[in-house]
């Protein structure tokens, strides 16, 4: 679980007023719509942040350590609100982080309730793109039909079954074997919000593609998964198979 000091609380706490005053400021610059990729429940990224006290008590909640607050350099308006990291886990959609919010900032009901984005391949980091062989993301992928392969056995990700778990990203083997070649994204799938122009890639993008649209808004939402099924976890949040290495 991600710790939280006590300087770190409190200057969440002075963001969280501070916002009142920086939300003209945030609309102006676009900063309150960047897409991050947020945890269950999160219906917007423009409501979350308006509604978002930055008590970081999902954080706390959070029985993987994947959520996590946004830092102050990625945007002044969503700083100290919960984006989601998968390098040690993956969401099963326990929902404990909804269930700890106390603002309604994540809540029950809507589209994304259990949708967080959607997986993108990134060809010059994905293994399977170069070499043949590497499967991981497609194995480990927990909702049927989210990943296929190819004719040429790399990963395809299919939208309307992705709801952005991180279990692809979280297992991808990219980063130890191109440990030779920094200049690539360290994973060869990654989850993005539906709001960016990265989800909207068709097929793969390249790591300078991803890099510049990642974080950049779509002019539409990328429509939310119609046929995927997560399956769900135990009550007490400890998914079969999670793992937390």
């Amino acid at each position: 679980m991600t710790d939280i000091t006590r300087r770190g609380f409190v200057a969440a706490g002075v963001a969280s007023v501070a916002l009142v005053g920086v939300g003209g400021f945030g609309a102006a610059t676009g900063q309150v719509d960047r897409p991050f990729v947020r945890p269950p429940g999160a219906e917007s990224n423009v409501r979350l942040a308006a509604a978002c006290n930055r008590c970081q008590r999902c954080l706390q909640a959070c029985p993987y350590g994947i959520v996590t607050p946004v830092p102050l350099a990625e945007s002044l308006v969503a700083y100290g609100t919960p984006t989601l990291a998968f390098e040690h886990g993956y969401c099963d959609f326990c929902m404990q982080c909804v269930d700890a919010c106390p603002t309604g900032a994540l809540s029950y009901g809507g589209t994304r309730e259990r949708d967080l984005g959607v997986a993108v391949v990134v060809k010059d980091a994905c293994v399977a793109w170069d070499w043949s062989g590497c499967t991981v993301c497609k194995d480990e992928c927990p909702v049927e039909g989210a990943i296929t392969l190819d004719d040429h056995d790399r990963p395809v990700v299919h939208p309307d079954f992705c709801d952005g778990c991180g279990r692809c990203e979280q297992v991808c083997p990219s980063a130890s074997l191109r440990a030779y070649d920094a200049s690539v994204q360290n994973k060869g799938i990654v989850v993005v919000s539906r709001a960016s122009e990265a989800a909207h890639a068709a097929g793969s993008v390249t790591s300078e593609e991803l890099a510049s649209g990642r974080y950049a808004c779509a002019s539409d939402p990328l429509a939310a998964h119609t046929q995927g099924v997560h399956p769900n976890g135990p009550q007490d949040g400890k998914g079969a198979g999670h793992e937390n290495a």
